[in-house]
């Protein structure tokens, strides 16, 4: 009997867009001999909606203009899925195998939702609520990566609505100097990501990331290569795919990843084995310390000064859209899409 997948998209996120393309390719990704599939959007409201929405209407966004019910996910195990809102006032229940959730940023990828599907006890593709939490926050993660002997970029943080700029720019000078980058602790897609080179551009950059997230971390600017690594499996057995390189003139934030085309990838990426495998083995040791699970993408820097390997975040739900690294990897590395998002969704939890 086949196993019902439903493919949760969309979300109350500044990452709303990003999610819908990577819903497209999932969809078009699962192996239906072997799974049922609906589809669950959730509109910037937070809403959710059972949709039968195509795939091209999800990617542009027109399916929340379709004949959608109104549903919610069941906290209760005895439902195991959703509630539907009937147009009749009749409530119906869908019952679901597993939850693909395609969800990035605030409110999808941070542990809520997560969260609610353990309740649910329903399984899901990727890391669980401790995982997803932990590395939303920026700031959390490096402590624990470092815990676990892996090299972190320096950095620290400021709340929002108690900082000094000031006192700020003594510490970034005291600790590291300018050039910094400042950016939300808990965002994703590079939103709210600002490059500042000196004392004049702080309090705007300051802003901006405060904007995103209530706690803002400034970190050194690393004149580094920007490689990424796939991570696939289990807490205790993680597989690690090749090494791609974004290359790219200045920093690789939002508009350069997803609204201009000047950024290049290579996979994989031209290094030495040594260095290719020091990668790998810190993205499933930064994998097993986060208790991650399902999958994950770690991003590295290469300094280009003394050649040091430094992890710059791990994502818990990366993107699958059509420039997205992930599967890029993986497909580089001998697993198509099709056996990707099978595997991750015999994985879930």
């Amino acid at each position: 009997m086949k196993q019902t997948v439903c493919v949760l998209f969309g979300g109350k996120s500044s990452e709303h867009e990003i999610s819908r393309l990577s819903a497209n390719n999932v969809l078009s990704y699962i192996d239906r001999d072997l799974f049922d599939v609906i589809t669950v959007g959730i509109d910037k409201s937070g809403n959710w909606f059972l949709t039968e929405a195509t795939q091209a209407e999800i990617k542009s966004g027109a399916w929340e203009a379709c004949n959608n019910k109104a549903c919610v996910l069941s906290p209760s195990p005895k439902h195991h899925g959703l509630l539907v809102f009937n147009k009749n006032g009749d409530v119906s229940v869908t019952r679901v195998d597993v939850v693909y959730p395609v969800l990035h940023g605030k409110n999808g990828e941070d542990g809520t939702v997560q969260g609610l599907l353990s309740l649910a006890g329903i399984p899901f593709v990727g890391p669980g609520v401790l995982a997803s939490s932990l590395c939303m926050d920026k700031v959390l993660t490096k402590e624990v990566l470092k815990q676990a002997g892996i090299p972190v970029t320096d950095g620290f943080f400021v709340w929002n609505d108690r900082y000094d700029a000031e006192a700020v720019h003594t510490e970034i000078t005291e600790s590291f100097g300018y050039p910094v980058v400042v950016k939300p602790s808990r965002a994703g897609s590079s939103v709210g990501v600002v490059s500042v080179a000196g004392r004049e551009a702080l309090e705007e950059a300051l802003k901006i990331a405060g904007a995103e997230d209530e706690k803002i971390l400034i970190e050194r600017c690393v004149d580094g290569r920007e490689v990424e690594c796939a991570v696939l499996g289990t807490t205790q057995a993680p597989e690690a795919s090749c090494v791609g390189e974004i290359v790219k003139e200045g920093m690789y934030d939002y508009a350069t990843k997803y609204e201009n085309d000047t950024a290049r990838i290579e996979i994989p990426a031209k290094l030495t084995e040594e260095e290719q495998a020091t990668i790998r083995e810190f993205a499933c040791r930064a994998f097993t310390a986060a208790d991650c699970s399902g999958l994950s993408r770690v991003d590295f820097f290469i300094d280009r000064k003394d050649g040091s390997i430094i992890l710059n975040e791990i994502n818990t739900l990366p993107g699958f859209t059509d420039i997205s690294m992930y599967p890029m990897l993986w497909r580089e590395s001998g697993i198509c899409g099709k056996e990707l998002v099978t595997r991750l969704i015999r994985l879930a939890r």
